[in-house]
């Protein structure tokens, strides 16, 4: 197919979220990825309670659809030092964790079920344009031949360095510079059902349980004290772990079993429109994953663009793609506020501290924060 109504440039969670809801719609979509499924992404591999959610409003149950493992979570536990703070996600609200790769496919495949047409090994170039917009994309496959799909609407959901959003003149840097190292190790009796998250000054580890006695290790660190990775990554990781003596004493077992996949740097607050060019997920403005709530940014938002492109390509305008941009930035304002005080907080040791000393005696608080990572306490309908 050399044309479509859509081409959706990736094939992770917002792609194929996006994919099933226009498809959906009876619209010819494409979606183009430059992998091939199954493929293991640097993910922290949660989907938190409002992601779960979002699944449920595509009609996609976890709990009886997934075709694999999951691990049911039910909130997360932060240690930084001596200081320990516990939470539990609001009422029956539960969390899932289950390996990237599975849950990538199990999404394409339901796109494609959909009735999205799936191209896979497919980078790509740039945009095709025409009377000042963008009309397609260009791309070239692993075998070396190039190709075109014009599409009167383009959707990046290519991730953290979007092609298209630098292609459309959308993408910026921020100021916080940091990377990210993430991998499976083994995973210890004391994890339970619980996120974890161990802070030190400069430093951010989190693990999660995935099932088949493994956990998901994701090492967060400033860009400069990455530069001591080149090399030697096992034993950046183990350094690093060792730094956090509570993590190393309930942890013992800190080794990577797979690679380890690197990512960064994080801060990049895009708009999300341009004319005939809207970006959903990480593609859309991407901070810092201390509280794992990409997933359901990537859901989330594929959610919110839809009605607009299907308003865009119903009248030719490209006014409902700005007014996406503004309605994006205003559903994710407070979680942003959120993960830049987190930020701050760990470059701050003792602010940091003397506020997990308050939040253990202010149950309320720590419930609204709880129910805030969770993404819960929004009712959605899919296609508001």
């Amino acid at each position: 197919m050399d044309s479509a109504d859509v081409a959706i440039v990736g094939a992770g969670p917002a792609g194929s979220a996006a994919a099933i809801m226009l498809a959906g719609q009876g619209l010819r979509v494409v979606m183009l990825e430059a992998q091939r499924h199954p493929r293991r992404k640097p993910c922290g591999e949660t989907v938190n309670p409002g992601a779960v959610q979002a699944l449920e409003r595509l009609g996609l149950l976890p709990a009886t659809c997934f075709p694999g493992d999951i691990v049911r979570i039910r909130g997360w536990r932060l240690h930084y030092g001596r200081s320990l703070l516990q939470a539990d996600f609001p009422e029956t609200a539960l969390g899932i964790s289950c390996p990237r790769e599975q849950l990538d496919q199990w999404l394409v495949s339901e796109a494609v079920r959909a009735g999205a047409m799936l191209l896979e090994d497919a980078r790509v170039e740039g945009l095709l344009h025409e009377a000042g917009r963008a009309a397609g994309v260009t791309y070239r496959l692993a075998s070396g031949r190039s190709g075109e799909l014009r599409a009167p609407l383009v959707i990046g959901a290519d991730g953290l360095r979007s092609r298209v959003a630098r292609a459309a003149g959308l993408t910026r840097s921020g100021w916080l510079r940091k990377a990210s190292f993430t991998f499976h190790v083994e995973a210890s009796e004391e994890l339970g059902d619980r996120i974890e998250l161990h802070l030190k000054k400069g430093i951010v580890i989190g693990l999660a349980p995935v099932g088949g006695g493994l956990a998901n290790m994701t090492v967060g660190v400033m860009s400069e004290h990455a530069k001591q990775a080149a090399g030697r990554t096992e034993a950046f990781i183990e350094e690093t772990a060792g730094r956090l003596p509570y993590l190393s004493k309930r942890h013992p077992h800190i080794k990577p079993i797979d690679e380890v996949l690197a990512c960064g740097p994080f801060d990049r607050p895009n708009a999300a429109a341009a004319p005939g060019v809207m970006l959903i997920g990480d593609a859309a403005g991407y901070y810092d994953p201390l509280t794992g709530q990409g997933i359901y940014k990537a859901l989330r938002s594929a959610e919110l663009a839809a009605p607009y492109a299907l308003a865009a390509l119903r009248s030719g305008l490209d006014w409902p793609l700005q007014q996406y941009s503004l309605r994006l930035r205003d559903e994710f304002a407070a979680s942003g506020r959120l993960q830049r005080v987190i930020e701050y907080g760990t470059r701050h040791p003792l602010l940091f501290r003397g506020a997990l000393s308050g939040l253990k005696w202010n149950r309320r608080l720590r419930e609204r924060i709880a129910a805030s990572i969770g993404d819960i306490g929004i009712e959605h309908e899919v296609g508001e």
